[in-house]
């Protein structure tokens, strides 16, 4: 990649699109975000910065947005629990990318998935050989939809363009993190309540840095086209969270491990998501930062979460 190159990110003003936004515009990139939502990124102020406000199922928007980049990085989707809005808006939009981005002889695109494709571990670590049982996933529309997405993305690569990456993660976090089950546990312990957790479970974390990484190294490497890779940081346990969220609250709560057989929670917190990233590795030239390190910075993200939280409920 070198300075110039033109990159559209999809769905640019989320969490993970703010950081990769930020991150291309540092290496001297040219970056176009569409997004039904574009204020947070209105403050950036750099004239390598262009917004589009709308949804990539808004196809003359797209045509905008898609004309004249070297690459797309494909982040938009709108985690409806609607078939009928998955259909019309998710896959809709895919489906309109796809052709655009063929039409106008547009390098690589890469499609950010999610583990949640691999539906339930059947082992671990998990790889990227690993079977997709989307039927069993804890948001089994949004496994369907993203394997579908998947495919599709592929299937252009081989018999259109552009060339075609899927990469997979299990949750990112950056300077802050969020989520419902973490803010669950925040407030269960700023209450002083035990903290139940099912034992031997978790999940790998991905830091922004490192899913920046990842894209950086599969943009423009033929060894990526055509093919997914799993990208991950760190592994951390519940029990160790857990740790992390009475530290952060300074709680004196205690932590209770369940069993996973007997664990009667959320199910998406019993399970070992360990996500193996050997592949990218080997291939790419992968490398998560130190493990210490990146617990560290999880705790500090909880911290800010925590910090977030408690803001709010001061000033209602």
């Amino acid at each position: 990649m070198t300075p110039g190159t033109k990159l559209l990110i999809t769905g640019g003003a989320g969490s993970c699109g703010r950081y990769l936004t930020a991150s291309f515009l540092r290496q001297g990139c040219e970056v176009r975000v569409i997004d039904k939502d574009v204020e947070s990124l209105r403050s950036v102020g750099d004239g390598r910065l262009t917004l589009f406000r709308a949804g990539i199922e808004d196809r003359d928007a797209l045509k905008s947005a898609v004309d004249g980049v070297d690459a797309v990085l494909h982040l938009a989707w709108s985690f409806s629990d609607d078939p009928l809005e998955v259909l019309e808006r998710d896959l809709r939009g895919h489906i309109y990318l796809l052709e655009e981005t063929a039409a106008r002889n547009v390098r690589h695109l890469i499609y950010a998935s999610t583990a949640v494709v691999y539906g339930k571990p059947r082992y671990s670590p998990i790889d990227e050989g690993h079977p997709l049982l989307v039927e069993e996933a804890r948001k089994p529309l949004y496994g369907i939809a993203k394997a579908a997405a998947e495919k599709l993305c592929l299937m252009y690569g081989k018999a259109r363009g552009p060339q075609a990456t899927v990469v997979r993660f299990w949750w990112a976090y950056g300077d802050d993190i969020g989520g419902k089950h973490l803010r669950e546990m925040l407030k269960t312990a700023s209450a002083g309540n035990p903290l139940e957790v099912p034992a031997d479970s978790g999940g790998s974390f991905l830091h922004m840095a490192d899913l920046a990484q990842g894209m950086e190294r599969c943009l423009f490497n033929p060894g990526a086209y055509g093919r997914t890779w799993n990208f991950s940081t760190v592994y951390v346990t519940w029990e160790e969270v857990a740790e992390m969220v009475r530290d952060v609250t300074g709680s004196h709560s205690g932590i209770r491990c369940i069993p996973r057989e007997t664990w009667t929670g959320s199910a998406f917190l019993a399970d070992p998501w360990e996500l193996s990233c050997t592949a990218a590795g080997e291939v790419l030239g992968y490398r998560p930062m130190e493990a210490g390190g990146a617990k560290a910075s999880l705790k500090g993200a909880i911290g800010k979460c925590w910090e977030g939280m408690r803001g709010r409920t001061e000033s209602s």
